[in-house]
């Protein structure tokens, strides 16, 4: 989304006594306009966001009553998932003054001094510092300045501190403590139904008519885990590229296929042996309907890709994980049955077989809890070694097994791979619906 360095329209100005941070007074929402609704998706978030902000509206009623509100929040996730455009979004809701962190100063511990202080002074006030990993960069006397001033936040219950940051990681445990950044909200990309809204919203902005013709659900599918800002980028690529009027479907996808595969490959031409491969990918994932949809194929010269969303997302009992071994198997077992040999450029699936393997035994205790390994570490347990190499011989029996039931299946269905390839060879790129006529 927007980056929220962004000028908040004209009225943003930047305090003359120093360059660490801008002030300006915060936006407001239109008459009738619902809080966050100009935020598309993530909806669950957005809840805990409400509640943050009319605990703030009305904090000094909260602190008459003996009640603390929350002194900071940090909104984490991937690049591009909309974090900023939130932190825009919640200053529109609240009729407070805005300081906004620049960090464009040598000396980074005097302006957070300086911008807490003012901040204060004014009171009722918001402070901003977006991406917070890169500002304090594990800098003990930045992150000890950041702590003490927000424990004087804590004592002043009437200041909101909003950061940002793409790895929750990256931020020492001492600011995520109540009392400091105590508010952890995850941010991630948005699923596809989301996805697609957000994508009907810039077309409506654009003014843009949508073909009768676009199946909204296959929409769904191409753009699920797609980050908001690569949604606006599509979006603006079909209107560079097409104007404003007579968009079809072919025009919508021809630019999803090419802003979603920036890195184009240097070979001219393409190779059926790398179709080959990610038809392989696709076909074994259209075996375990129960984990995985197919969604798209790509090939790009040497290069290519197969891409299936997870029909329930984040959960992973074993079954799904023997699937997905088998998925990553594939791409090599289908250019050895229908070629006679593989090629580089396997490392990638075959260690990711390897790794699920490996945590299925060693950690996640398929063969059973007690034979569960902890890493290896100074102190560990006599008999580790013992059941390490015993745990071996059970990884490499499960991989064996995998590789078998794929070699099987991968020989059954051959004709359907040659011609997924074909498909895909000519025509660079395949949406959901075409995979599924060859699949199906």
């Amino acid at each position: 989304m927007e980056q929220f360095e962004e000028k908040q329209n004209s009225i943003q100005t930047p305090t003359p006594e120093n360059k660490s941070f801008s002030f300006f007074e915060g936006n407001h929402l239109q008459e009738g306009e619902e809080p966050l609704s100009r935020v598309v998706g993530h909806e669950n978030q957005k809840k805990e966001l409400l509640s943050v902000i009319e605990w703030f509206k009305k904090s000094k009623e909260l602190k008459a009553k003996g009640i603390s509100i929350p002194k900071g929040l940090i909104l984490y996730g991937p690049p591009g998932c909309g974090k900023s455009l939130l932190i825009k979004e919640i200053i529109r809701c609240v009729d407070a003054p805005v300081f906004v962190f620049e960090g464009d100063q040598d000396n980074v511990v005097k302006g957070i001094i300086e911008m807490f202080a003012k901040a204060k002074e004014t009171g009722h006030a918001i402070i901003v510092i977006d991406e917070l990993d890169l500002l304090i960069n594990k800098e003990r006397h930045i992150v000890r300045a950041l702590q003490e001033h927000l424990d004087g936040v804590e004592s002043c219950d009437d200041i909101l501190v909003l950061t940002a940051t793409n790895d929750i990681d990256d931020i020492p445990d001492p600011l995520l403590r109540n009392g400091r950044l105590e508010k952890i909200i995850r941010i991630p990309y948005p699923r596809g139904s989301e996805a697609a809204a957000l994508f009907k919203k810039y077309m409506k902005e654009f003014n843009v008519a949508l073909p009768d013709n676009l199946d909204e659900e296959e929409l769904e599918t191409s753009l699920h885990r797609v980050s908001c800002s690569t949604v606006k980028a599509i979006v603006n690529d079909i209107v560079l590229r097409n104007g404003f009027e007579n968009i079809t479907v072919e025009k919508i996808y021809a630019s999803i296929y090419g802003v979603t595969d920036r890195v184009k490959d240097s070979v001219e031409e393409d190779n059926i042996e790398v179709a080959t491969h990610e038809a392989s990918h696709c076909l074994m994932a259209y075996a375990f309907p129960n984990y995985f949809t197919v969604n798209r194929l790509d090939i790009s010269g040497a290069s290519g890709t197969f891409r299936a969303k997870e029909v329930e997302e984040f959960y992973w009992p074993y079954d799904k994980v023997i699937a997905d071994i088998q998925i990553a198997m594939a791409g090599l077992i289908g250019q050895k049955v229908i070629f006679g040999r593989g090629s580089r450029g396997q490392e990638s699936d075959l260690q990711r077989a390897r790794v699920d393997a490996y945590n299925l035994i060693n950690m996640n205790g398929y063969a059973g809890i007690t034979e569960t390994l902890p890493p290896v570490s100074q102190g560990s347990r006599t008999e580790t070694q013992f059941k390490r190499r015993k745990n071996e011989r059970k990884i490499e029996k499960l991989l064996k097994k995998c590789e078998k039931k794929t070699y099987k299946y991968i020989r059954a269905n051959v004709d359907k791979i040659q011609k997924l390839a074909r498909l895909l060879y000519e025509k660079k790129h395949l949406k959901q619906t075409e995979i599924l006529a060859v699949l199906g």
